[in-house]
């Protein structure tokens, strides 16, 4: 009877032993090198991910300094636009830069220029100053412009000392959506950039700040490191871009990771290597021993072959039999069904089974069952990854019985394979909700609480303790009556009747703002949200689960700007009653003036001359025309500035009127009042009217000597708006006194000098703003004055 071909080859192999020993050292040096190879790339990818966190930390730690500024910046944006706090800055900016411990300065630019800065001291210098006119600053002012949000210019060096980033913010008229100003922050480079607080974790690598894209020479360039001597980095490097202040911040490995690092290993491997090939020859040559013993234990193998054949009938679990010996393995036909793989495609690679397991489980699982063959231990058991042969990855728990031979090692192992993949990702899924749930709750800087409402059984968070000002063992024991301890009195009441109205079924959840009692014993208004979430067998509510946020911030504003309306309203009626006594005190010598020049025509017109009764017609009828306009400035301050009230004005009808009202004073001055194309606006008649009288007076009252007063009115059309000038050839105005003529009671000039209150260019301005438009001036001494003014269209 011929033998088998695989006779032949044992029978070739047995007379070989040194060329099998050769070839068995190849190939566990071969098996070496891969895992070497493997061993290097992890440590690598394992630096990579260490570089990788470590970068993201340190980008958060100057992210989060960046984001408390942009806080600071925006809140003083919000307090600017909404309160007018340029008059009270010391205590708004003292009140932001408290709650905001990033930011050293804070400012507030009327367009560019510098108008008010907290603190004062040690920055005085930079009042005044306007950014949109200094090459030094204005290109990253034009960016947070066209950025429309905040963006943190710098390094920069500072007007009043030192280095620092300046993060500003675009303020926008809420009704045109017109260019105002800036709301600024300045953070000192020295703070943000701390040593101790930007030292890596992760030893040797170096950190790097550094400017791009400023568009200027010398910008473009590293402005922090990490080490104070010049490093030139050669390994693995991670960078990270912020996208508000163009920075990119860089961590990188100093010394590589080399291949001959694993030297030590890579020996052992070559030692081991020549040991198992050494071990194969001295196996080969022991033939007819191993024939004997596989003789022996023939018959018991054919019994516990037919008993697994049974087993694997009897289970949906794949049962295999691995016989260390001859390196067979043999599976059940359900591994088959599992996995797709035919009996003849399992047995052609001796690789089969590792090749199969995940690439991220191969090196544990391998380590793992080396290492329980080498012990003494009865039992193995791993849960890993193994792909079918569509290449899907199934999850799989393969747990086995090691049977050794009377030295104790292992020559058999019987075991079975349980597929758990739907169990484990339902697991992974649950795990990752629970993740993003607490990453959801860390973001809201939300505390959250459980409560037994039968027993009192409470659990808080950590959140929950930290917004009073606790530790949550310091609260310790945990209960229901650890929370009512700290509720305010006034507010325990609120909170019971609000949960009654809960548990009644009056609420779909629970809802209160009440008060708690800080550790350091002021009161934190607390914003509680909940809702019961399994009730007792007879309906009564069991469990309750909700949140707790710190809205004290919010209800000191709402009480600030509850103030703040309160006194405004007082100011408006007071303001009412003074406008309309004083147009009542107004009319009343104006009639009488009215009266007695009507009676003096009648009397004595014949004995005047013609220029005589001409003067007496001019003023009975200026008299009677500033009659009526008092009227309408009365009938204005009652019913204020609506934008319902608006109407199609004719600017050059106005601009006529206050010519026929002005008169005498144009022809005394030999004044000419010029007007080009003025259009038809959308406006409220009345304070229009007002505004060009004011600026044209204006420039009758202030006319040089000796010289015949010239005003020029012009308009040009904008998309949005109107931009109006009242040009004049007067005294000027000197360019310092430029932001304050507008100011109420700001007089430049003496009262023996100049007539007049000092209220003119102010009740201009109050106009501009209310039609949602601007107002500015500019002025020569001795050449005259150009008063520019907006009217948004509507």
């Amino acid at each position: 009877m011929s033998k088998s071909p695989q006779e032949k080859i044992m029978q070739l192999v047995y007379r070989n032993p040194k060329t099998v020993g050769v070839l068995i050292c190849i190939l566990f040096l071969t098996i070496s090198g891969y895992i070497t190879l493997k061993e290097y790339q992890l440590r690598v990818a394992t630096k990579e991910q260490q570089i990788s966190t470590e970068l993201n930390r340190l980008s958060d730690q100057i992210e989060t300094s960046l984001s408390d500024a942009t806080g600071a910046i925006k809140s003083l944006a919000h307090f600017s636009q909404n309160y007018q706090i340029e008059n009270n800055f010391e205590s708004a900016g003292e009140t932001i830069i408290e709650s905001h411990p990033s930011v050293s300065v804070v400012q507030i630019l009327d367009s560019g220029k510098i108008i008010a800065t907290y603190p004062l001291k040690g920055n005085e210098v930079v009042i005044g100053y306007d950014i949109l006119k200094d090459e030094k600053t204005r290109e990253e002012a034009l960016e947070a412009i066209e950025r429309r949000g905040v963006y943190f210019a710098g390094p920069i060096n500072l007007k009043q000392g030192g280095s620092g980033i300046v993060g500003r913010l675009p303020i926008f008229s809420e009704e045109d959506s017109t260019f105002k100003g800036f709301s600024a922050g300045i953070i000192y480079l020295d703070k943000l950039l701390d040593s101790t607080f930007l030292v890596p974790k992760v030893p040797n690598t170096l950190l790097q700040i550094k400017k791009i894209d400023s568009g200027k020479e010398g910008l473009d360039s590293i402005f922090f490191q990490s080490e104070s001597e010049f490093i030139n980095p050669a390994g693995i490097s991670k960078s990270k871009f912020i996208p508000n202040a163009n920075w990119e911040i860089s961590l990188t490995q100093i010394e590589p990771i080399m291949l001959w690092n694993l030297t030590p290993i890579i020996l052992l491997r070559i030692i081991s290597a020549g040991l198992f090939g050494f071990l194969a020859y001295s196996f080969v040559r022991q033939p007819a021993l191993l024939s004997k013993k596989i003789e022996e234990q023939s018959q018991e193998l054919l019994a516990a072959n037919e008993r697994y054949e049974y087993a694997t009938r009897a289970t949906s679990d794949v049962i295999w039999d691995w016989d260390f010996v001859t390196g067979k393995v043999l599976r059940s036909q359900s591994f088959e069904q599992h996995f797709g793989f035919s009996p003849e495609e399992q047995r052609k690679d001796v690789n089969f089974w590792n090749n199969l397991i995940h690439p991220e489980d191969r090196p544990e699982i391998q380590n793992n069952l080396t290492k329980t063959l080498e012990s003494d231990a009865k039992y193995w058991k791993a849960e890993f990854r193994v792909k079918d042969k569509s290449g899907k990855y199934h999850y799989i728990v393969d747990s086995g019985y090691i049977l050794r031979d009377e030295k104790g090692k292992a020559i058999r192992m019987i075991g079975a394979i349980q597929e758990i993949t739907e169990r484990k990702m339902a697991e992974l899924a649950l795990a990752s909700e629970k993740e993003r749930l607490i990453r959801v709750i860390e973001g809201t800087e939300a505390g959250t609480w459980e409560w037994n409402v039968q027993t009192g059984e409470t659990i808080f968070n950590e959140e929950w303790a930290r917004i009073l000002g606790y530790k949550l063992h310091e609260l310790e024991p945990i209960s229901i009556k650890t929370w009512e301890s700290l509720v305010h009195p006034d507010d325990l009441p609120i909170a019971q009747k609000d949960l009654e109205d809960h548990f009644s079924g009056k609420t779909s959840f629970y809802q209160t703002e009440i008060r708690l009692r800080h550790k350091e014993r002021h009161w934190v208004w607390i914003l509680g949200r909940g809702r019961v979430m399994s009730k007792t067998e007879d309906g009564e509510p069991l469990w309750m689960f909700g949140t707790q946020i710190d809205i004290s911030e919010k209800k000191a504003k709402e009480e600030a700007l509850e103030r703040l309306n309160e006194r405004l309203q007082s100011t408006n009626s007071e303001l009412k009653v003074f406008a309309s006594v004083a147009s009542h005190d107004m009319r009343e010598p104006l009639r009488m003036i009215s009266s007695f020049l009507s009676l003096i025509q009648k009397r004595y017109a014949e004995k005047l001359d013609e220029k005589g009764n001409q003067y007496i017609d001019f003023a009975v009828d200026g008299a009677k025309r500033l009659s009526r306009l008092i009227e309408d400035l009365l009938e204005y301050s009652r019913i204020g500035f609506d934008s319902k009230n608006k109407e199609s004005v004719d600017t050059n009808e106005i601009i006529e009127a206050i010519i026929d009202i002005n008169k005498q004073s144009i022809e005394t001055k030999g004044a000419q009042i010029k007007a080009e194309n003025l259009p038809v606006i959308k406006a409220v008649r009345v304070p229009i009217q007002q505004l060009f009288h004011n600026l044209i007076t204006n420039s009758l009252k202030f006319a040089q000597e000796n010289v015949d007063p010239i005003i020029a009115i012009k308009c040009k059309e904008f998309e949005n708006f109107w931009q109006f000038t009242v040009e004049d050839n007067g005294i000027g105005i000197d360019e310092k006194d430029h932001d304050i003529v507008f100011g109420v009671m700001k007089r430049l000039h003496s009262k023996d000098k100049y007539d007049g209150t000092g209220i003119g260019l102010a009740i201009c301005k109050k106009i501009v703003d209310q039609h949602g438009g601007e107002i500015w001036v500019e002025s020569e001494i001795g050449v005259g004055t150009k008063f520019f003014f907006t009217i948004e269209k509507t």
